[in-house]
């Protein structure tokens, strides 16, 4: 179909207006799962080139607008067709203000059809802790971009342990300082360095 090809281009130029258009005048035609595909090829083929430093992150930010923007066209059809995927709490932890990296993890788990619950920046244990429980989510994402706040990453994780509630939730961490190393180290489930690989395991898990 033509205008799923369109749609891939519109949302990696920031076509807010177009790309809205465009999913009103198909999404009763063809399956929703089709329009998630598209997201998702979309921020794939930037994340590429972004790689390849033939974009750069302004890019990756005018198609995560356009995706934000669509989800809630695409939301009761998700429900619907009962076909959404777990909840993911995310944040980056207290002291650090950075948040473009964890904003790129969350619009790609979202056009992959997660339940994103983006708690923002500079966002404590109790808060993650409590929001995963109130959301029922199963996934924690934690981020930081400093050195000196990656102890929150491993206080939360003992916090859990401390509560009894380590098994409920799998913890993933990220971020510029982070390594493997440092997520066996604090005991995290998983590691991940950019937002692809973050969905392509998070997928795996399903």
């Amino acid at each position: 179909m033509k205008e799923l090809s369109d749609l891939v281009e519109l949302i990696k130029q920031g076509e807010v207006a177009e790309s809205i258009e465009t999913v009103k005048r198909i999404i009763d035609d063809i399956a929703v799962e089709q329009i998630i595909g598209v997201m998702t090829k979309a921020m794939r083929e930037l994340g590429e080139r972004f790689e390849k430093k033939e974009v750069f992150i302004p890019e990756l930010l005018v198609a995560s607008d356009v995706i934000s923007e669509l989800m809630p066209l695409l939301e009761p059809y998700i429900r619907k067709r009962n076909m959404q995927r777990k909840t993911v709490v995310i944040g980056t932890v207290e002291g650090d203000i950075h948040e473009i990296g964890k904003n790129i993890v969350s619009i790609v788990l979202k056009a992959e059809g997660y339940n994103v619950i983006d708690l923002g920046t500079d966002v404590g244990i109790d808060t993650f802790l409590a929001a995963a429980s109130k959301q029922e989510a199963s996934i924690i994402g934690l981020s930081t971009l400093m050195t000196t706040t990656m102890h929150v990453q491993q206080d939360l994780i003992e916090e859990l342990v401390a509560q009894g509630g380590r098994d409920s939730f799998f913890v993933i961490i990220g971020g510029a300082p982070v390594s493997r190393k440092w997520a066996e180290r604090i005991g995290a489930d998983a590691y991940c360095d950019d937002a692809f690989s973050t969905a392509a395991l998070l997928n795996s898990l399903s």
